[in-house]
């Protein structure tokens, strides 16, 4: 007898998506220092490509919600914090 594989919800993980662009861009990177040879081009593509590898990892990573805030049953925690009460008031 064997199980039903779980539904696939149909997204991706951000993070997973930065790492592909990375991926990418470090190939981009890499072709480019072989056929190009002007060296001053190259460090401005290696630094464009640098540029858009740190961009879409903050995007990707503000999406992610830390496995320390979240639940047992996987549902992110909200701690609401009760104002303090008024101090009493000297007379």
């Amino acid at each position: 007898m064997t199980t039903p594989a779980p539904a696939k919800t149909g997204t991706t993980e951000p993070v997973a998506i930065a790492e592909g662009v990375r991926a990418v861009l470090v190939a981009i990177v890499a072709t480019g220092w072989v056929v190009i040879p002007d060296a001053t081009v190259n460090i401005a593509v290696s630094t464009v490509g640098f540029a858009i590898s740190v961009a879409s990892t903050i995007l990707a990573r503000r999406k992610v919600i830390p496995l320390a805030k979240l639940g047992p049953d996987g549902v992110p925690v909200i701690t609401v914090v009760p104002p303090a009460p008024d101090a009493p008031k000297e007379s």
